[in-house]
């Protein structure tokens, strides 16, 4: 009887582990290589300025602090990917470099990259999501994003016009 108990205890940890997914902090320093990343993105994202990073089941999410050159240096990293398409969303202010599950403030992210592995369930390996913050050191009207990306705002500015001019009464 216990055994069988324990058994069927042991199979809802697992399965309630893989339900919720599996993650971890990324530690600052060299980062592991991925298998799953194409190839090339490893050198484009394994950068000093990298402030945090945590993955989630097969995906990755590193941030970073600099400035408009910096960022530029690492899109045209990727530009040199084949195959690869990378997203730029815009956002007002500054992002904040945190895992989904941590207290721990890990500063201001000036962007975030967010890479998906290859075997991920419904991930497709050829895109990544670069998040970037205008602020005092990514400015917009310097910012130079190679033509193939695509650049979208995030809403925030959207949402907040909408919001402002539906709450006034007429």
């Amino acid at each position: 009887m216990f055994r069988e108990c324990f058994s069927v205890l042991f199979v809802l940890v697992l399965l309630t582990a893989s339900a919720l997914g599996l993650g971890a902090d990324h530690r600052k320093g060299e980062l592991p290589r991925h298998d799953g990343w194409l190839k090339g993105i490893h050198e484009a994202v394994n950068l000093p300025s990298r402030v945090h990073g945590y993955w989630i089941n097969s995906s990755d999410a590193l941030f970073y602090q600099g400035d408009n050159a910096d960022l530029e240096q690492m899109l045209e990293r990727f530009e040199a990917i084949p195959g690869l398409n990378v997203r730029v969303i815009l956002h007002p202010g500054k992002g904040k470099a945190k895992s989904p599950w941590s207290q721990e403030d890990h500063g201001n992210a000036d962007w975030k990259v967010t890479i998906f592995a290859e075997k991920g369930i419904g991930n497709r390996q050829d895109q990544i999501l670069v998040d970037v913050w205008l602020n005092d050191k990514i400015n917009l009207d310097r910012l130079k994003v190679p033509q193939a990306m695509s650049v979208e705002s995030a809403g925030e500015i959207e949402a907040y016009i909408e919001k402002r001019y539906s709450d006034k009464k007429p």
